[in-house]
């Protein structure tokens, strides 16, 4: 696999299931074979077998699993990478919005062929390459041209048309892609984002290197506009434990980690002195993804890609400030 700037990937994926061999190996050697973007576009196959209270966690699990099994990579060949996983089920796009990721190598497997999406453009055949097969190897694409844009609606779990989320998002990282994503597959209408304000993080570590707002909200909207074209995204900047659930009835539903869990009971608390319906608070688990896997060099790298926090990556800025600087 020659080494590239930009890559997408498309893997056809189990909910139900954990990644294949043939899917890490294409995962490992993409991540350090592409210098800057790699964006993994996945279909999942399947899926209405599953049952709707499972299918939450199954869904937000393979997600996990695959940001770990690229972004592990990364960490342990020391290689900066933007990666990107895209539920092409319920992105919402037309062809005309795979337009940026025409002219890019896409890669996939032999056994994904079949579910290449039919409304992509035409553009994105000619780049199309095998991983399993020798590189003389030309795809044989036959798309199906039934539908001309992504159009599953119906997810095959619990939805809610206003679902919120929060957070400070600051330097955006694989936890916060992971949270986001979850949030954007429970709603069916809209995400209401909050976003710390510059003033609540004034006591923060390394505060001098977090993002501004303003840089950080964008990086919200253009994640989310990445993963569902169709919500509507409502970023508000908060300043107290509470934000716009306290006061916003048509919230339904708060995705949360499961580390944040008991303390978002207290929204609920909230919501109900100010006369609201509490909120389903829907948890996501990376803890859970990789504790079943064995302890090798690559794990420990997955973990910790799950793991990382924002401060532990101004604390790395900081760490290299000094150094550049001469400081010790």
């Amino acid at each position: 696999m020659g080494l590239v700037s930009k890559r997408n990937l498309f893997l056809k994926v189990d909910l139900d299931q954990p990644l294949s061999q043939a899917h890490i190996g294409l995962l490992h050697d993409a991540t350090s074979s592409t210098i800057e973007n790699l964006t993994v576009f996945i279909a999942l196959h399947d899926v209405y077998h599953i049952k709707r209270e499972a299918g939450w966690t199954l869904m937000q699990r393979r997600v996990a699993e695959l940001y770990a099994t690229a972004a592990g990579q990364a960490l342990l060949k020391e290689h900066p990478l933007n990666i990107d996983i895209v539920p092409l089920d319920f992105c919402a796009y037309s062809p005309e919005d795979m337009d940026p990721y025409s002219n890019w190598p896409t890669t996939t497997i032999s056994s994904d062929l079949s579910a290449v999406p039919g409304w992509w453009p035409a553009e994105m055949y000619k780049h199309i390459s095998l991983y399993d097969q020798p590189d003389n190897v030309t795809p044989d694409v036959q798309p199906n041209q039934s539908l001309s844009c992504s159009s599953r609606t119906e997810t095959p779990w619990k939805s809610y048309p206003h679902v919120a989320v929060g957070g400070t998002f600051d330097h955006l990282h694989v936890g916060h892609k992971i949270l986001l994503t979850a949030a954007a597959m429970a709603a069916t209408k809209r995400v209401v984002c909050g976003i710390s304000a510059d003033r609540l993080l004034e006591n923060k570590k390394y505060w001098e290197l977090l993002e501004p707002y303003r840089d950080r909200e964008l990086h919200v909207l253009l994640f989310l506009r990445k993963i569902r074209k169709d919500l509507i995204v409502e970023l508000v900047p908060i300043s107290d434990p509470y934000g716009p659930t306290a006061v916003d009835a048509s919230i339904e539903a708060l995705v949360v980690s499961q580390e944040t869990l008991a303390g978002s009971q207290s929204l609920n608390v909230r919501r109900q002195e100010n006369g609201l319906l509490p909120m389903k608070l829907m948890a996501i688990d990376l803890v859970a993804t990789l504790s079943d896997k064995p302890q090798s060099m690559q794990a420990s790298a997955e973990n910790t890609a799950l793991k990382v926090s924002s401060t532990a990556i101004r604390a790395a800025l900081y760490e290299k400030q000094q150094r550049g600087s001469g400081s010790f």
